[in-house]
């Protein structure tokens, strides 16, 4: 199947792998946040270099890359894209960052509420940029690590892989494919191999940070060349073929990411996956409510075990993600799309009256 026809909604299942990657955040995480854990999370003992909660990340910023790249080029109007992006990931932001505030915080700081609510400040920047993780007063600082949120600082560097996409777009980057494929593998390469290079954008090296536009520019390529890109059971088995023909060397992890991300991608489209249809897209109110809660339940319940506590966190989440989604991504999501269709009816009835205009040869009122 070519890659344009695969994301066609009935052609995948994006949904579901998007929900498994915001799972496998909570359940990487668990390994460092339960308290007194000694165990190693399986999947980076195994590879020695990644794990499964950035793993989940690093397809989050594929994916993205490869929906976002082809809605910039079926629809090139920058208020379209704005939109889109705005009503999808601000809304449950904000939501999750005025529970924190308003509810967990005072359930559970240390201070009295009186001290807790005096420095107003922390709580406006809180809003004011609600995508970098954040300590409230008095809340988990006797922890490991003692942020309220500690996920969310990705949706920064998302946001300004957004922003670097609509910039190319407006350049007209993508208008000729050629040009537009040298700046992606400049910037892939770079991401990859000079991660600390990522402060040019104002961001920092942290953690996976300054490899994940590696990760989104790799979709954005895949979408680019959509109508030649083949995703089938071929090209996956000979990519894992060739990550186990590098396990033991030193490019074993340039060669061990196409792999997984274009077998991820390939699930997607395989018909027992697209079977298990969910009736939303539940994975982003997991991601911004998913660490939270989880440190709610490791501190409450300090007896559970990992296990447990991945098992708790992930139904809690679930279940507190499923109402973000019916009462606050979902409808928020249709109006971004109604002010689009306002916006565009607006500038075609404008367009029509200035040519009517022009046509009879009046000149237009000011």
């Amino acid at each position: 199947m070519k890659l344009n026809h695969a994301l066609l909604r009935d052609n995948n299942n994006a949904d579901l792998l998007r929900l498994v990657a915001a799972c496998a955040v909570i359940w990487g995480h668990a390994y460092a946040l339960v308290p007194g854990s000694a165990t190693t999370e399986p999947i980076g003992r195994l590879l020695g270099f990644d794990y499964s909660g950035s793993l989940a990340v690093e397809f989050f910023f594929f994916l993205s890359g490869i929906l976002v790249t082809n809605s910039w080029i079926n629809n090139s109007s920058p208020l379209d894209f704005i939109l889109a992006r705005f009503f999808r990931v601000f809304p449950a932001i904000f939501v999750s960052a005025a529970v924190c505030i308003l509810l967990l915080g005072p359930m559970l700081t240390t201070l009295p509420l009186n001290s807790y609510f005096s420095d107003s400040s922390i709580f406006t920047e809180i809003f004011r940029h609600p995508y970098v993780q954040y300590s409230l007063p008095g809340v988990f600082e006797h922890t490991n690590f003692p942020l309220t949120n500690g996920s969310i600082w990705t949706i920064r560097y998302e946001l300004i892989m957004y922003a670097m996409l609509l910039a190319a777009g407006l350049c007209g980057v993508f208008r000729h494919r050629l040009f537009a494929t040298v700046v992606l593998i400049a910037i892939l390469v770079t991401s990859m191999f000079f991660p600390e290079e990522i402060k040019l954008v104002g961001l920092m090296n942290i953690d996976i940070g300054g490899r994940l536009p590696a990760f989104f520019v790799f979709g954005a390529l895949l979408a680019l060349y959509k109508d030649q890109a083949s995703i089938n059971i071929r090209v996956v088995f000979g990519l894992i073929l060739f990550a186990w023909i590098f396990r033991h060397g030193s490019a074993f992890q340039l060669v061990f990411y196409p792999a997984f991300l274009i077998t991820a991608l390939w699930l997607m489209t395989t018909e027992p996956i697209k079977a298990l249809r969910l009736p939303g897209d539940f994975s982003y109110g997991i991601y911004v409510f998913g660490w939270p809660i989880q440190k709610v339940i490791a501190a409450e319940f300090p007896s559970f075990s990992i296990h447990e506590n991945q098992a708790v966190t992930i139904a809690a989440t679930f279940a507190l993600a499923s109402i973000s989604w019916y009462l606050i991504e979902k409808p928020c999501i249709r109006f971004g799309r109604q002010l689009s269709q306002y916006f565009a009816a607006y500038r075609n009835s404008h367009e029509t009256n200035s040519e009517a205009t022009l046509a009879t040869g009046r000149r237009p009122r000011e």
